[in-house]
């Protein structure tokens, strides 16, 4: 994917490469929205925390393996979006309800609607009940959590290969009002600590629309996303 000998030649490399990452309706890729995740991370990540030659590779299971010297890392990734989100946005950019819509509320791993179910309600455009006091922080922080347990397991499976130190990369697309950053980081720190997520991953990323996130067993950082250049995506939410 990339092969830097510099910190000048890796800034070069990510703002040239193509990260174009189309709506889900006109054939969007999950490779696509691996490497937008992957750029990006690195591209927010202090420069003291990498080291040179860097080479990125695309891969399985873990998706990428960072190697940087001697040093290899794997990089497995996911998107955390209720499915029924995903699907009722491409039932929306076919013609299904108002362009102006109110946030969908969902439960992680809820079960999958059928397209007649979502098409009702795209069109209904129910606003629901609304959230009250640090419930949009609380809610994100379990859908992560949900999407970090389903990686610990997938990771536990035979087949998945382990290098010096094993990162998750989550791109988040749960739909929730704006939350307090360093709020909404506690929430999900005291669930990631009250599991066995650090077992497996060494450090858990979550790159949001204008926050990095990082939480490992000793501490979680928050950084402002640093943009690889010019970035050929249609929505910086990919929804």
């Amino acid at each position: 994917m990339l092969h830097a000998e510099t910190k000048k030649e890796l800034k070069t490399i990510l703002a040239t490469m193509d990260l174009t990452v189309p709506p889900r309706s006109e054939g969007r890729t999950t490779k696509q929205v691996e490497r937008f995740a992957a750029a990006h991370l690195l591209a927010t990540l202090p420069s003291q925390r990498l080291s040179f030659p860097l080479i990125l590779e695309h891969r399985d299971r873990p998706d990428f393996l960072l190697k940087m010297g001697k040093y290899s890392i794997g990089i497995e990734h996911t998107e955390a979006i209720p499915q029924n989100e995903a699907h009722a946005s491409v039932l929306r950019h076919a013609g299904h309800g108002p362009d102006v819509h109110f946030l969908g509320r969902y439960v992680p791993g809820e079960p999958k609607k059928q397209a007649k179910q979502l098409i009702s309600m795209t069109q209904d455009n129910d606003p629901g009940d609304g959230w009250v006091g640090d419930s949009p922080g609380e809610e994100w922080a379990s859908a992560m959590a949900h999407f970090v347990a389903e990686k610990v397991d997938k990771a536990r499976k035979p087949g998945f290969q382990n290098f010096d130190k094993t990162w998750l990369l989550i791109y988040d697309n749960w739909p929730v009002p704006p939350i307090d950053a360093k709020k909404t980081s506690n929430f999900l720190t005291k669930l990631l600590a009250a599991g066995d997520s650090f077992t497996v991953f060494d450090c858990i990323f979550v790159l949001s629309n204008q926050t990095l996130w990082e939480f490992s067993r000793l501490e979680n950082l928050i950084f402002n996303i640093v943009k690889p250049g010019k970035v050929g995506c249609h929505n910086t939410n990919l929804t």
